[in-house]
């Protein structure tokens, strides 16, 4: 069995080698379809799940999404979805974690939706800019908020 175990290891790395996969990004020279990748918390716990109806992979270092679905979870044991941004069309740039679009986004949240065109979200900071047609609905009580 481990004989077995070390030779399969073996030709796997020989394989990844020669296919040019010794990088952790994934290429492909044609869209793929339903793509999703998901990252998750030091204790096993999701964060991040990115999904895509298609993915361009040719350039890595930009990945365009078509329908575009990226989720962030709580990160805990309670797995509580915080927050859904949703685009027809977004660019993902892994280096800097930022998604960018030129289209429309829908973000919702427990609190607030927020929608609008031309935008980009920097995850890093949990953040979303908004540069056109940006409509915000809040969900809850805003009591005392001109005060």
């Amino acid at each position: 069995m481990r004989l077995f175990l070390r030779t399969t290891l073996l030709g796997l790395s020989i394989l990844s080698r020669a296919f040019g996969a010794g990088d952790e990004r994934v290429s492909a020279p044609k869209p793929v379809k339903n793509y999703a990748v998901s990252f998750f918390s030091d204790e096993g716990y999701p964060r991040v799940r990115v999904q895509g109806g298609s993915a361009d992979l040719s350039d890595t270092a930009h990945i365009r999404l078509g329908e575009m679905a990226l989720t962030l979870y709580s990160g805990d044991a309670d797995r509580t979805i915080d927050t859904v941004l949703i685009a027809p069309i977004a660019i993902l740039t892994p280096e800097t974690e930022v998604v960018t679009g030129p289209a429309t986004v829908r973000l919702e949240r427990r609190d607030v939706t927020v929608q609008g065109e031309d935008w980009s979200y920097e995850h890093q900071e949990r953040r979303i800019h908004i540069r056109r047609k940006a409509h915000v609905v809040f969900k809850t009580g805003l009591a005392n908020i001109l005060k």
